[in-house]
């Protein structure tokens, strides 16, 4: 099992007199991966001295093979385990810095690995004293350290005095004072971390034991920032297991305002402020995407700019905009796939600008209804830059198709009018109108239409006429589904009570059966942007 062994440094014994070791105690406290103190093991532990920075010169170098006890503690005096290099006693402390490296075994044997290292601040350097004359007591700013000696004399006022640290103010009783480096009493920075046993060695964080948490409580705070200056990312999160079902970043907001965002993009240049990107091997389906869980409005995703949304595509058996409606959840018959409300509701138009045969600028695949009029409308010929000539299609209570010509009598005063080769596949039921051109004429049909052709008898040789037949509409669409021929159609459940357009019946707006509308009562403001 990998062992996390988490070293404490909880207590210095030093002494300036010939009868006491060269020492200063040393405590860890071993843990294996999961957090559960080792209690009662053996474990090999070295400790090395360097001095001058985290990678300088070893001065001293020892080992020991504590056994730890039922708390998992490791009690050790530095100074006097089986010296590897150097001698402790012939340390200079007074020409530091000085750093302690932990390196451990946790079989107990040789095989050791360097946990860290970190700076003596203050108190090992109290060894220093011992180099004091008697009857000094010295305060060094230059080195960073207290030093202060006991000539065992009767006098009470140079005793050695004691030691006190207050963030990063180490105070001496007789009220000198000296404030510690960064890093030092008042703890380390986090860029001090992130280079901890050299140049960015300490940059990894394994959370094994739960999240790495950061919070706020300032007004108007953030909890994290991060810049980069350069080329590259400022934050990359990836999930790299296949089966996991959460997703690498998630953000959560609980605010009533209509201004914020769980996430938000912004972007002061070319580049896009959000994007979505699926890589060609990918099995995803969506981009972007938004899911709106609300039952009674709201949007799964909404854009607001001079064009809200815009959809794009290269395939010709795509959709650059796609909606759909499964129109699975009561009440039933009004499901939209795609809205649009304005002066123009919807606008399309085919990129060839009818240039090219087979281009429609709105298609439909199936019934295609409206509540008003059905205008042809195009720039008005006399007058094309001021004004606009429609025409209308007319309406009818059967599913009809409309044929005309003209013909010219023969010496029999009879004519034969050829239809279409496709007429007897998609239609039934003909109808006919005669007209007699350049004089009075008799006519009447002869033979009925058949096979295609029919023949108007009355006239007169040379003479001509104009002929219409209506015919009703019957290709296969209809043959199969014959209900769309109906005139008179109840209302399903859901519509009933409802209308297309109330006004005209004096009803409100809320019994519009087809709210196409995309907004709530209230417009939404633009989501503001922290910068």
């Amino acid at each position: 099992m990998k062992q996390l062994f988490t070293i404490l440094l909880v207590a210095f014994s030093v002494s300036a007199f010939a009868q006491s070791p060269d020492a200063f105690n040393y405590q860890a406290v071993v843990r294996d991966g999961s957090g559960n103190i080792l209690a009662n093991q053996a474990v090999g532990l070295r400790l090395a001295i360097l001095q001058g920075s985290q990678n300088g010169t070893i001065v001293y170098q020892e080992s020991f093979a504590p056994t730890t006890s039922d708390f998992g503690l490791a009690n050790v005096a530095v100074g006097t385990g089986t010296v590897l290099n150097g001698n402790f006693s012939s340390i200079d402390w007074g020409n530091g810095p000085y750093f302690i490296q932990v390196a451990v075994d946790p079989s107990g044997g040789n095989a050791y690995a360097v946990l860290g290292t970190s700076q003596l601040v203050s108190v090992p350097y109290a060894l220093h004293a011992k180099n004091v004359p008697a009857n000094v007591s010295e305060l060094n700013n230059d080195a960073g350290f207290v030093t202060s000696a006991n000539d065992a004399d009767s006098d009470p006022t140079n005793e050695i005095q004691s030691l006190s640290l207050n963030g990063s103010t180490l105070s001496i009783s007789d009220g000198n004072s000296v404030t510690l480096p960064s890093g030092g009493g008042g703890g380390n920075t986090l860029d001090m971390a992130y280079d901890q046993g050299g140049a960015g060695a300490g940059r990894t964080i394994t959370a094994d034991a739960g999240e790495v948490a950061i919070s706020t409580s300032s007004a108007n705070a953030i909890g994290l920032r991060v810049t980069n200056s350069n080329t590259g990312v400022g934050i990359i999160a990836v999930n790299t297991n296949a089966s996991n079902t959460f997703s690498p970043i998630q953000a959560e907001t609980n605010s009533s305002s209509t201004s914020v965002a769980a996430v938000t993009g912004n972007s002061n240049g070319a580049a896009y402020a959000v994007a979505g990107q699926v890589q060609g091997g990918a099995t995803a389906q969506t981009a972007v995407y938004g899911s709106n869980l609300r039952t009674n409005g709201g949007h799964g995703v909404q854009g607001i700019g001079f064009n809200g949304v815009v959809g794009e595509t290269n395939y010709s058996s795509g959709n650059a905009v796609f909606g759909e409606n499964y129109d699975a959840i009561a009440p039933l018959g009004n499901g939209i796939g795609v809205a649009g409300t304005g002066y123009w509701g919807v606008v399309g138009e085919d990129r060839y600008l009818g240039t090219v045969a087979g281009a429609f600028g709105v298609y439909t695949n199936g019934n295609y209804g409206a509540s008003g009029v059905k205008p042809f409308q195009i720039d008005h010929p006399a007058d094309p830059g001021n004004k606009f000539l429609r025409h209308f299609s007319s309406e009818s209570n059967e599913v009809l198709n409309i044929y005309r010509g003209n013909v010219t009598f023969d010496s029999n005063g009879e004519a034969v009018v050829e239809m279409p080769d496709y007429y007897d596949l998609i239609n039934k039921n003909p109808s006919y109108q005669l007209t007699p051109v350049g004089g009075y004429m008799q006519l009447f049909i002869k033979e009925k239409l058949e096979n295609g052709q029919f023949v108007i008898g009355g006239g007169i040789e040379g003479a001509e006429a104009s002929w219409t037949v209506y015919a009703e509409r019957n290709d296969p669409y209809l043959q199969q589904y014959p209900f769309h021929r109906d005139v008179e159609v109840e209302k399903r459940e859901g519509q009933k009570g409802k209308y297309l357009m109330p006004q005209l019946y004096g009803e409100s707006m809320d019994k519009k059966m087809i709210q196409t509308s995309v907004r709530e009562e209230v417009e939404q403001p633009k989501v503001n942007l922290k910068k």
